[in-house]
């Protein structure tokens, strides 16, 4: 896969990544119905030469150990 764009805040380098993804789908009425695509996403931001730090930060917010635990 390729990350692209800047939609994640960063700018990627536009190289090809390649790593294990793992795809599941749901059918209702012969048709996708759902799906579930599972990816690590550290190394697609480390082939892609930006921060998981700042992805993880676009995609879930500030979080921080202690703010977590205070839930």
């Amino acid at each position: 896969m390729t990350m692209t764009g800047d939609r994640f805040g960063v700018v990627p380098n536009g190289r090809r990544a390649q790593l294990p993804v793992f795809i599941q789908f749901g059918f209702k009425n012969d048709l996708i119905a759902r799906e579930l695509f599972f990816f690590d996403l550290s190394a697609l931001c480390g082939q892609s030469g930006v921060s998981t730090d700042a992805v993880r930060r676009k995609l879930f917010g500030e979080t921080t150990p202690s703010a977590d635990a205070a839930k």
